[in-house]
Order: structure tokens, then sequence, then C-alpha cells
């Protein structure tokens, strides 16, 4: 197989879906190159053989009537390029128009005389010559393709209503001329593409905010061991670096000194900052608290996770929903079908109405507000503000697909330890006599005594909870220390025998039963149990668990209360899922399922469910499961999650996460549906006016104008729900 390399380009010349079709055609007709382009974000993701350099693919989208130039990092601040030229035919556009709209509603008036033809007519040519000339090479490119896009209506509309009218004009004919009409639809084209450019800019400022996030400097260590600032470029990987209170930090890396709380809510959405201490890994793009750092550098520029995050917003606002398949198939045929209509229109008004003037006119009305602007914006603009919006909340969205597989899930499986649990066992009870002289702290000294020396994960939680209860305090020493596998740990503390022992049936008669009732009780809450002795006999039991995230519960009941079915999948023992399912609600569990099988039972149950079910797992050892999935969502840091096989990936690690992203992929699909609805409004109601003679060839253009305006404002309306919602919540 031959390798590929992966090129990202920007765009220029677009003008609606099916210039991107156009492209996009044009790419691939290189061999081995398969590319997707997108409208709304003006940039193409190409993957050519090795042998294919980008100087060729820029080339080849030149020769198409457009303009490209190569984005070299996804993590450089790149200036909107303006198209200065693009501003003077605007200008030049609106004066010539001007005097041209103006004589209609003052003529009407009788306030002065239209007017002469010859004025119109060199007001008229100017802008059709020249200001439409990027419609006519747009649409010459389209056609030699076998494409049809905005530029042929456009061009075929105009042209029609300028011929017909320099025609009336040179022969002198008694008829009404329409230089007003072409003109008009040309500026009017063009003021709703300056302003569909600005709203989709608007659409798209997730990425431009994360990559406003990281500092273009740092203070570097030199030779002399001072620190000085030198640009991001200077800085490598091994290098030291300062971060001073409340600055941005710039590189990924590791803290050697110092001590900071980290706010790194701008890339987990998480708002309590983070304490970092020696050997803690830091981000580019969070920011410093009070202290200062020094830190050695694992990652700069675009080997930093900002960087990754942004490449990946990136190509998932560039992606393609499913549901674009249909509006691709039908803007397809859309352009043949208007000029169809447009012609028929013509020959209605020629041979039946016996009057050409009259099916000019209505033929350009139906050319101009046929354009498929807006059916071409509907789906990239709500996937850019939706995959946005989920980037800015700490949820990244692998792609499009992700996002309407999430939408339409029937069900959610959650994978128990490290997702719905804490996957840390815990200390959570001692079990005393009632008699006993010894209580609870003397009892935490000693089996804490016992396990410092120990790595077992038993050890830790006993460690731990010590930590938390006593901090400071001095253990006692342990002589004689001894450790049994698969038994536990003894010493002598203070001449007597101690020892930290897994319960077994050995205890079960000691103590009038007491021990066993109380070893019974834990277990039958999935427990492991512990015995401390002391010189043979049970002193104090020991109950530890892997308890459940104090998010879980929040998360289960907001997933039920979307409707969606939660499902529990587990390797663990069935008492162990029972009790968790228990505590969280969930009726359906699937448990003793070792990693290798979880994907076939996923599988299984999306048999049952075939709208599809999400996955939810810590991203490394249920990566098969979430592979498997309609969609898998990651759990983790979101910094080390390993991302290959999740669709979504929570970077916060709050379980409440999975119910945000399933709300806010229900509202992006929403929105494509209003979009589309929209886009097919404008035409379906249009269409037949202009037919009619209802609709002027002017008020058409401006209608144009407005439906692409409309759905990149409805889009934009999906981030002002969004932020609404959190601020709520």
């Amino acid at each position: 197989m031959t390798d590929t390399t992966e090129h990202l380009l920007k765009l220029t010349g677009l003008r609606c879906a099916n210039c991107a079709n156009t492209v996009r055609k044009a790419l691939e007709q290189v061999g081995g190159v398969s590319a997707t382009v997108n409208f709304a974000t003006e940039e193409a993701i190409v993957h050519a053989p090795g042998s294919v350099s980008p100087e060729t693919l820029i080339h080849v989208v030149e020769a198409a009537g457009y303009g490209a130039s190569e984005i070299n990092d996804a993590f450089e601040d790149v200036e909107p390029v303006v198209d200065h030229a693009a501003r003077r035919r605007f200008w030049i556009a609106a004066v010539c128009a001007l005097p041209l709209i103006l004589q209609m509603p003052l003529a009407t008036l009788g306030i002065h005389e239209h007017l002469s033809q010859t004025w119109q007519f060199a007001l008229a040519t100017p802008v059709q010559v020249w200001v439409a000339w990027p419609f006519y090479r747009g649409a010459w490119h389209a056609l030699k393709l076998r494409s049809a896009n905005m530029d042929v209506l456009v061009s075929l509309g105009t042209l029609a209503a300028y011929g017909y009218s320099t025609a009336i004009w040179w022969w002198g004919l008694a008829a009404d001329v329409y230089f007003e009409a072409s003109v008009v639809v040309i500026t009017l084209v063009m003021a709703g593409k300056y302003l569909e450019h600005r709203a989709k800019q608007s659409s798209a400022s997730a990425i431009t905010r994360l990559l406003h996030l990281a500092p273009k400097s740092a203070w570097k260590k030199n030779d002399a061991a001072d620190f000085v600032l030198v640009p991001l470029t200077d800085i490598r990987p091994g290098d030291e670096v300062r971060i001073t209170s409340g600055a941005s930090v710039p590189i990924d890396g590791w803290v050697i000194e110092g001590q900071s709380a980290v706010s790194e809510a701008m890339l987990t959405g998480e708002p309590v900052p983070v304490e970092k201490r020696r050997d803690d890994k830091v981000y580019a793009g969070t920011l410093n608290g009070d202290g200062v750092l020094i830190c050695r550098v694992s990652g700069v520029g675009r080997t930093t996770v900002l960087a990754g995050i942004a490449r990946l917003v990136a190509q998932a606002q560039g992606s393609r929903a499913p549901v674009q398949a249909l509006v691709d198939r039908v803007s397809a045929w859309f352009v043949p079908v208007v000029v169809l209509i447009a012609l028929l229109t013509l020959l209605y008004g020629g041979l039946v109405l016996d009057s050409w003037q009259t099916g000019v006119v209505r033929a350009v009305a139906v050319l101009v507000i046929s354009c498929p602007c807006a059916l071409g914006l509907a789906t990239p603009t709500a996937i850019m503000v939706g995959i946005g919006e989920a980037a800015r909340q700490g949820i990244l969205v692998r792609d499009a697909d992700a996002l309407q597989q999430a939408a339409s899930a029937a069900a959610v499986v959650f994978d128990k330890t490290g997702t719905l649990t804490e996957g840390q066992v815990r200390l959570t009870d001692r079990v005393l006599r009632d008699d006993d002289p010894l209580g609870q702290p003397a009892t935490l000294v000693l089996v804490a005594a016992l396990e410092q020396g120990s790595s077992h994960p038993i050890a830790h939680a006993i460690r731990t909870a010590a930590g938390h209860e006593l901090p400071g305090s001095d253990l006692p020493a342990v002589s004689n220390f001894r450790t049994e596998p698969g038994v536990g740990v003894f010493g002598v503390i203070a001449g007597q025998l101690y020892g930290v022992e897994r319960w077994s049936d050995q205890w079960a008669n000691v103590g009038g039963g007491f021990w066993s009732q109380a070893a019974g009780r834990l277990m039958a809450e999935a427990k492991s149990v512990s015995v401390l002795s002391k010189a043979g006999q049970p002193i104090a039991l020991l109950g530890f668990a892997d308890t459940v995230r104090s998010d879980a519960m929040a998360a289960v009941r907001v997933v039920q209360a979307l409707g969606l079915k939660p499902i529990l999948l587990t390797g663990d023992q069935p008492e162990a899922a029972r009790v968790v399912a228990a505590q969280l609600g969930i009726d359906e569990v699937h448990a003793g399922v070792m990693p290798a099988g979880k994907a076939g039972q996923v599988r299984k149950l999306m048999d049952v469910l075939p709208a599809g079910v999400i996955m939810v797992g810590d991203g490394i050892n249920d990566a098969p499961a979430l592979a498997a999935a309609s969609v898998g969502v990651a759990m983790g840091g979101g910094m080390d999650i390993a991302m290959e096989s999740a669709g979504i990936v929570l970077m916060h690690n709050r379980l409440t996460g999975v119910p945000d992203a399933i709300r806010l992929a229900r509202r992006t699909l929403s929105k494509i549906r209003q979009n589309l609805f929209l886009a097919f409004i404008y035409n379906v109601l249009a269409i037949p006016l202009a037919v009619s003679g209802a609709l002027s060839p002017m008020v058409a253009g401006a209608a144009m104008a407005c439906s692409s305006i409309s759905v990149v404002g409805n889009s934009l309306l999906l981030r002002r729900r969004s932020l609404q919602t959190h601020e709520k919540s």
C-alpha cells in the first residue's frame, strides 16, 4: 500500500457548495488523491501519495479557477486573507448600481425622468464585463469539469438580462431594458458573499480562541544559568523554561522546581485550578497562578497538546456528517434542474405569453434565486459551531459522524472501573468490637505502620486514608517484618506480633461469629475484607472498595432523562457489578466480560438496538469496545488519553460530560435540519414565484443573499444556546 501524506490547503474563491465539489473533483483527478473540501471553512484536507507535492495540488486548484495555499502548521496564527480585488469590484459595482436603483422609485413618483438607455448601458457594462469576470471564470472551469455551481447560475442570469437589454438598446427597439437587473444582482450577490464570509469567520472562532491561548515567547535558561525572553521558535525539548506568576504556559513540560496552582479550564473546561509540584505535567495554553515554576520542555509549537487539540477540532469541523451525503446528491442535480426550469420559463414567456421580454426577466429571476449557497452552508456551519462549542467545554469530537451518531443513539454502555467508579481501591470500613479499647485512630496507625513498605493496592489505600485522617502522625517502628504472598503482611510492634491478612474461613468461628457476620455484610456489598490480628487473634476488620464517582449518579439520571437506556458492561465480578448498578439505578448489567469480549457484547447490543449505542470507557483497555460502538466516549485526563479508538474524548474527565455531549450533538443535528429546511424553503417558495413573475431579479438577488445569511445566523444561535446552558450548569 502506498504511503500517503495529509495536506491542509486554504482555499479562496469558493462561492457555493458546488464550488467546493468542483475543487474536490479537480483534486481527485490526480492519481491516488482523496480530498474533503469544506465550503464553510474554505479548507481542503487532501490525502495524496508522497510523490504528489503540495505545489502540484495548489496548481490543480488554481487550474480549476480557485486560489489555494498550504497551511503548514495548524498551530500558527494565520491572519485572515483580505481579497482587496474583490473589495474594489464590489465598490465599483455599488457605485454603478446606485443610479440605476434610484431611478426606479424616483421615476415612478415622477420626480425626474428615466436615465437614458445609453447611460444605463454605460453603467452596466463595467460591472458586467469586469466586476463579474470571476463569475465567468468560475463557471467556465466548473463546466470544464462537468460540474455546475453558483457561478453558472449568476453568469447565465445576468448575461441574459444584459444581452437582452443591449440588443434592445443597440437596435433602438421600443421595449424596456433590464440593465439594472444584471447590475443590482451582481452587486447583491457580492454583498451577500461578504456578509456570509464575516458570519462564517464568527462560526469558526473556536479554533482561533484555542490558538491564542499560548504566548509566542518564553523565559529560557541560557548557558550562564540566566533566564532570557526568547521566541518560541528558539525553544527545544529538554530546555528549561521559567513560567512567571499569572503568565500563560508557553510549552508542554514537567515541573522540575517550584509549586503553583495552574488553571487548565481553557483545555479541560474544569474551573478548579490544579496544584503543580515537581514531576507534574504542565500544558501550553494553561494559566499559571501565584507561584513560579521551572519546567523542562517536552513539547513546543505544533508538538503540544494544545496544537493537537486545534488540529483535531479543525479536522472535525471540516469532516462530513452522513446527512451531508444527501445534500451533495441534491446539489449535484440542483443547478442543472434550475437551468432547465429557467429555459422552460423563457420559452413559456416567449411562445405562450408572446413576450420574450417577460420570459427573459422571469428566467433571470429563476436563475438568481436558485443559487445553492444556503444549501451548501446548512450542514458545515452547524457542525463548525457545534464541534467548536464542544471543544470549549472540554469535549473533543473526532468527526461529524460521531456527532450524528451520538445524537441518534438509543443506549449508553458504561464500563465500571475507572468510569462509573474512581478506579482506585479505598479504605471504606473499619469494624471493631464495641468493647474494644483500641479505637479507630489507633487501628489505622497500626495497619499503616505494617503496610508502609508494601506496594500492594490495599497498602496504598491504607496509607492514603492515614494521610487524610492522621496527617503528620509518627508511625510506630516495625521489626521482623515479613510478607506472605496471597496472605498478608506481619510484623512486631511494641513487642506484639500484628498482621494484616486477607479474610479467610479460618476466622469464621472466632469471637462467637461476630467477625464472620461482619465480614459477610461487607462482602455482600462487594467489598474486599482484610483482618487486623494481634497475637493470632482478630481485633479489627477492614473493608476496601472501588467507590462510585461523585458525579456518576447525576450522569446516569440525565442519560435516562434524555430517553437513553444506561447499561453496565464490566469485567468485574457479578456481585460488585450488581452493587454499583443498584446504587446508580442501572437495570441491565453484563458482568465478567473480559476486555477482548467487550467488543462482541457491544455488537450484540447494537443488533438489538439498531439506533446505535454509545460506549463509555477509559480509552485504553476498553479500546476494542469503543471502536465497535456507534460512537465511543473516552474518559480520562484528556491529555494522556488514547484517543485513536474514541469518537469523543472528555478532556475534563467528568462523567457528566457524557450527557453534555449527547445534548450538544442533538442540538447540532437539530440545527442542521433547521438549516436544510431554511435552505429548501427559500427555493421551494421562491422558484414558483420567479416563474410566475411575482419576483423580480433584484428581489431574487436580495433573497438569495438573505437565505445564506439566515442559515449561518441560525447556526450561530447554537453557540448562544450552548453558552447559556453552560453558564446555568
